[in-house]
């Protein structure tokens, strides 16, 4: 962003009747964000605003690589609710063009729905007052998810449905569906095509699956959905409040929409957010529970060369905080980048390399991916939301709230999960173990 404050002495230009619509709002804690769309001809802007601090101008010289004539101000102490006024000097074909003085109510950026300019619409949106199936794939299946995790995905409205303007993916316990008791996840079959008349995949037996006393059925029913919708480039905004509860394991994240370049992860990931549900996760000294969130970028020739190390951060909450509120967790991404927020504030930022990511991670062999520099993030991707239990994600070596009741390597890993029950279920407090989502919306540049 090349920008500057100083005072410019303006060129008394003609007077023009043209009409510019600015953005307003607080980013971050207490930072401004002001923003304009670029439109053919503009060369110069200024904003000016009146708060309880005073008067102050915001000169922007150029525009950013996202088309917009932006300016932040991360010392501008604002609050939301706070009422402001601001007027513009647009120089648009060399002419200043200046607006009359107007007001605003101050509001985070991430609850503001972006304007719509000639390269962005609006590809998706659903604020969930019902839950229309129709406009995502619900996965149905028992298979792991590729992490030995222990939920199995199921349509059940205990497990996903809309409720007083949200979506709710809970995950419960298998032993309070109906067709299942303790003795069943023993000694007993979960056929997804005999429950529900479908199964979205059968690797890993997730089908049907056929217990033996030695490891048990899934003993966890959650949910999880896949936008049909896809975007290439742009922004992907949700408002979602996050689950608490040893072993729970929320993701926002992006997959490729026809695995563009091929299998897992050929085609690139991208996970906004993810987080683990535990009070207390710390590892190498710094705690990865609940009250930390993480961005991800995984990519490669195949799974044991997935250079993920390269593209990965998260962010803490504030200190006595975690992040089981609600939030707006935000991608921003473009040919130049990939930066993704929480309210705003940036999680991870990642620069498309200049050599490409394929001769960034230094990989061997015939580039897969040819000569797009940004692949493979060149293509579309349509929007993961679910709640996963258990698995890889959490690491033996990590100190927790209540002790880890299965380890890697384990042959019945569910079983231990579920026989130490009485350590992490009094953690599962009613809706707290449900993600919450106010909306998604996909925004395409």
């Amino acid at each position: 962003m090349n920008s500057c404050v100083f005072l410019l002495v303006l060129v008394a230009g003609v007077v023009s009747t043209k009409t510019f619509y600015p953005e307003i709002s607080i980013t971050g804690e207490s930072g401004l964000r002001l923003g304009l769309v670029d439109e053919e001809g503009i060369s110069h802007v200024i904003f000016t605003l009146r708060s309880k601090d005073g008067e102050r101008k915001y000169v922007v010289e150029a525009k950013n690589d996202d088309d917009i004539w932006e300016y932040v101000d991360l010392d501008s102490n604002s609050q939301t609710g706070e009422l402001v006024e601001y007027k513009t000097s647009v120089l648009f074909h060399d002419e200043w063009v200046d607006s009359k003085w107007n007001k605003v109510v101050l509001i985070p950026r991430g609850l503001m729905v972006p304007r719509k300019s000639k390269r962005s619409y609006t590809v998706f949106r659903d604020d969930f007052n019902s839950f229309n199936r129709g406009s995502y794939h619900v996965d149905v299946t028992a298979w792991g998810g590729g992490n030995g995790e222990f939920q199995v995905y199921t349509p059940e409205h205990n497990n996903l449905h809309a409720e007083n303007g949200y979506l709710y993916m809970k995950p419960t316990l298998t032993t309070d569906h109906p067709s299942f008791d303790n003795n069943k996840l023993y000694h007993g079959r979960m056929d997804l095509n005999e429950l529900y008349h479908t199964c979205t995949n059968g690797a890993n037996y997730g089908c049907s699956k056929t217990s033996n006393g030695h490891e048990i059925l899934p003993p966890i029913m959650s949910g999880k959905v896949t936008s049909h919708a896809c975007v290439k480039y742009g922004r992907v905004n949700v408002r979602a409040r996050i689950p608490k509860g040893d072993w729970l394991w929320p993701a926002i994240w992006l997959l490729s929409c026809n695995k563009h370049y091929g299998s897992w992860p050929r085609s690139g990931e991208i996970d906004i957010m993810e987080s683990r549900g535990n009070l207390r996760a710390v590892e190498h000294g710094s705690d990865h529970g609940v009250s930390y969130v993480a961005s991800t970028l995984h990519w490669g020739p195949d799974a044991s060369h997935n250079a993920y190390y390269l593209t990965h951060k998260g962010k803490h909450a504030p200190s006595g905080r975690d992040w089981h509120d609600w939030h707006t967790y935000s991608l921003e991404w473009t040919d130049h980048h990939i930066i993704t927020y929480v309210d705003d504030q940036e999680i991870m930022h990642i620069t498309t390399p200049a050599q490409g990511f394929w001769n960034w991670a230094h990989f061997q062999g015939h580039n897969i991916w040819g000569n797009s520099h940004n692949a493979p993030f060149d293509h579309s991707f349509h929007l993961i939301l679910n709640v996963a239990v258990g698995g890889g994600f959490f690491s033996d070596s990590a100190q927790y709230n209540t002790a880890k009741p299965w380890h890697k390597g384990s042959s019945h890993p569910m079983r231990d999960f579920w026989e130490h029950r009485g350590d992490w279920l009094p953690t599962w407090h009613g809706d707290d173990v449900a993600m919450l989502i106010d909306y998604v919306e996909m925004i395409q540049y």
